[in-house]
């Protein structure tokens, strides 16, 4: 049986891109860049998808 994990990072990229938001990482995913701005934390991309309501945030686990 194939369990697949569930990553917040991929979703919230992959959500902020159907968004028509351009997210690209750097070489080490450690920074983001999202619509050509600034490079902003891993933390930043993850708040920002859920300030924009695309996540559920932490308590979709439990």
């Amino acid at each position: 049986m194939n369990f697949i994990e569930y990553d917040p990072v991929v979703e919230a990229v992959e959500l902020l891109r159907v968004c028509r938001h351009s997210v690209e990482p750097d070489g080490d995913f450690e920074q983001w860049r999202i619509d050509g701005g600034e490079w902003v934390s891993l933390e930043h991309l993850l708040g920002l998808a859920l300030r924009l309501g695309l996540t559920d945030g932490p308590s979709r686990l439990q």
